[in-house]
């Protein structure tokens, strides 16, 4: 799948075998700005500049779980009502961390689980942002033409993690409700546990 975001409220997911327009996802109150696929493929975030990230199971265009993106201190005037405006989302490589950044010159990192940030760093014209690779490091990109890096969260991603990564690297969203497993593993591995 492609996922293709034109500033508008919503996201259009293609079909890279027959190149046609698989389904339109819509759930944000104002234009999405960055889309990015979990490393295993079985979910997508979208963020927009509504404030919020809406994570959704690509498969099934079932939305899983929205993260408002809040400002810290309240605006000096009422001037700029896009001061928390999104601009950017980005998995980590283990599908374990998000970064976000927006307009109110905050990164963000968010475990997966949570519905809060677990981490902030100050930036200033924040446009873009990706993990390194291999993990442990996020670079940013400003409208001013600079790159940053900060250190992200690593960890070691537990086995449960591992295994649904696997799985779910092969396996869609049906296939996976087809399995004859128990309901929990079902959920797990869906990521419907979040």
């Amino acid at each position: 799948m492609l996922c293709s975001a034109a500033g508008e409220k919503s996201v259009f997911l293609w079909s890279m075998r027959s190149y046609t327009l698989i389904r339109k996802l819509e759930g944000h109150q104002s234009s999405v700005v960055s889309c990015d696929f979990s490393p295993d493929s079985a979910l997508l975030v979208t963020a927009s500049y509504d404030t919020n990230v809406i994570m959704w199971d690509p498969y099934t265009g079932e939305r899983l779980r929205s993260l408002h993106h809040t400002q810290l201190e309240p605006p000096m005037d009422d001037s700029d009502v896009h001061i928390s405006s999104l601009r950017s989302v980005c998995f980590s490589p283990e599908g374990l961390y998000l970064a976000t950044v927006a307009d109110d010159r905050l990164l963000r990192i968010w475990a997966l689980e949570l519905k809060t940030p677990i981490a902030f760093a100050p930036m200033t014209n924040g446009l873009c942002c990706t993990f390194f690779p291999h993990g442990g490091v996020i670079a940013t990109g400003t409208r001013d033409g600079h790159v940053q890096f900060w250190t992200a969260p690593r960890v070691l991603s537990s086995l449960k993690h591992l295994c649904r990564k696997a799985l779910r690297s092969f396996l869609t969203t049906y296939q996976v409700l087809a399995l004859p497993i128990p309901k929990k593993m079902k959920e797990f591995l869906t990521y419907r546990t979040l």
